[in-house]
């Protein structure tokens, strides 16, 4: 062992954030929520992508950070247990959207503390308390729809990067195919104008060639409101904030902060277009057939996903569609429906389509559902439309993993 590491054991805790492209903003949150003379209690390390474990894990003690989503689940119980069977003395606690969902099973993959909720309040404690050797080991179940976003940053710079700027979170909608409102309790919190420009100006003080800010929200044109229809103050107040702080480029209602339907009305469009500098507006569609959207609880119409669409274009803005195919109780006419209805929407506003398959999600109503069979001519036709360059998305790998569900249910 080298003096180095002797040093670092002989001092302090190893506290290894195990990061991924698809954790590293939700583990900047929660090492943003802890103080800085909290976490120099502690030989901070990360754990990045497909590097080998870090040598300081050697010593003892230790305790691994994880984050992760349901398609990452094997792959990181995988890595735990054998990074346990390398390293006993270690110990590992986990949160994020899956732990949350299902936290006995983040139990059984070894986790030692599992986070079952919103982390930026319990973080900081659960340190102090690992650090007294007092932490008690299980589920923490963590009060939902509670944590204010003014009072954390939502990043660090520990992760090495700067994600798109959290400026709401939670849902009022109830989406059957969608976690987000159990998970968020059906609220939906706004961070302030003072601590998103606080933020920007941290981003520019740590990267002053930084021009593009985006933005994360589950409905970019309900900021500020009170998330059932849009409030033009609020959003007039984010977009000349933004104007006056010097953002080169404003990003929203581009991914990752889509729009609804019913929030894309010809006022908002008139306020927003002047400032936007993306290019294309996401908009989750999720299918053509007012019955299926009733099924789906999606609480707007086919005639409101066509005035969106068709004022999106008019607004010079190109319309990047969401859709879902393969929902439960999904008919062989459903999906041509929603075939004839894309095509459609190409004909007359030449939109991009981003294509889903159904996928059962914990904490959902539609968690205990199996997926549809999607038709074979249907199946054709989606990659026929990849072919022509308008259509992009996962969708065959889902059905992939719907059929790993079920298998495992």
């Amino acid at each position: 062992i080298s003096s180095r590491l002797l040093r670092n054991y002989m001092n302090k805790p190893n506290l290894i954030i195990r990061i991924h492209n698809y954790n590293r903003v939700s583990l900047g949150a929660i090492l943003g929520a802890c103080r800085p003379t909290l976490l120099q209690h502690f030989n901070v390390l990360t754990w990045v992508s497909d590097a080998p474990p870090p040598a300081e894990l050697e010593l003892k003690p230790s305790l691994l950070v994880c984050s992760y989503m349901q398609p990452h689940e094997k792959p990181v119980e995988a890595e735990l247990r054998a990074v346990k069977q390398q390293f006993p003395h270690l110990e590992a606690i986990c949160g994020g959207a899956q732990p949350t969902s299902a936290p006995e099973a983040a139990v059984d993959m070894g986790f030692d503390y599992v986070v079952a909720g919103e982390a930026e309040d319990f973080f900081p404690e659960f340190l102090e308390k690992w650090l007294a050797g007092c932490a008690e080991k299980g589920i923490h179940q963590t009060p939902r729809g509670k944590v204010n976003l003014d009072l954390y940053p939502g990043f660090s710079s520990i992760t090495e990067y700067l994600p798109p700027i959290e400026i709401s979170r939670g849902c009022r909608f109830g989406c059957m195919f969608c976690g987000v409102p159990r998970l968020n309790a059906a609220t939906l919190r706004h961070r302030s104008l003072d601590s998103i420009e606080a933020v920007i100006k941290e981003y520019f003080r740590l990267k002053p060639s930084r021009k593009r800010i985006k933005f994360l929200a589950p409905n970019a044109f309900a900021y500020g409101s009170d998330g059932l229809k849009p409030d033009l103050n609020a959003l007039y107040g984010l977009l000349e904030m933004l104007k006056r702080v010097g953002v080169p480029e404003i990003n929203l209602g581009s991914f990752p902060s889509e729009v609804r339907p019913d929030f894309v009305t010809r006022e908002v469009m008139e306020l927003v277009s002047p400032y936007l500098s993306n290019k294309t507006i996401v908009m989750g569609v999720q299918t053509g057939s007012d019955s299926m959207l009733k099924r789906m609880n999606r609480g707007h119409s086919r005639e409101q996903s066509v005035n969106a669409i068709s004022l999106i274009r008019e607004f010079g803005f190109q319309p990047h569609v969401d859709f879902i195919v393969g929902n439960p109780d999904e008919t062989e006419e459903d999906q041509f429906e929603l075939i004839d209805f894309m095509e459609q929407m190409l004909r007359d506003y030449a939109i991009r389509i981003h294509m889903h398959t159904f996928v059962p999600l914990p904490s959902t109503p539609w968690e205990n559902k199996l997926q549809s069979p999607i038709n074979e001519k249907v199946k054709k036709h989606l990659r026929d439309l990849e072919k022509r360059g308008v259509l992009d998305g996962w969708w065959e790998n889902h059905i992939g993993h719907a059929r790993h569900a079920r298998g495992n249910s």
